[in-house]
């Protein structure tokens, strides 16, 4: 087993915990929880505008394949930022949702190669 497959399943064991732990039981985004494998290139940004409820919280998870850094956010339409916290690439980012609508989520690679990875949200 490579080292991105063994990643991979952490990280979808982990949502699976985030799916099943009772302060999280009922999914945010709409359409229910999901998972996006990809890569981003060396000092580059990905964004992604997703779906949440309102009354629910939003939690966005990223994990990389451990070659550099990963900074984690999620945006509100009203200007809130919700900072990711962890180490290296293992970052989890959370924000309450007031009012439903679409949230800007944003993933930097701040070294100087690319960094596979899975984005996870509840």
């Amino acid at each position: 087993m490579n080292r991105f497959t063994r990643i991979l399943g952490v990280a979808l064991l982990g949502a699976a915990a985030l799916i099943v732990c009772p302060q999280t039981a009922n999914a945010g985004r709409v359409g229910g929880p999901t998972s996006e494998v990809g890569t981003i290139a060396a000092n580059d940004t990905i964004s992604f505008d997703v779906p949440f409820l309102g009354g629910e919280s939003a939690i966005v998870s990223v994990t990389g394949n451990g070659s550099t850094n990963l900074e984690l956010y999620i945006y509100d339409a009203d200007g809130h930022v919700s900072t990711g916290v962890g180490i290296g690439d293992r970052k989890m980012a959370s924000m309450n949702v007031y009012r439903a609508g679409f949230f800007r989520v944003e993933v930097r690679n701040l070294g100087p190669v690319a960094n596979d990875l899975v984005i996870s949200t509840n």
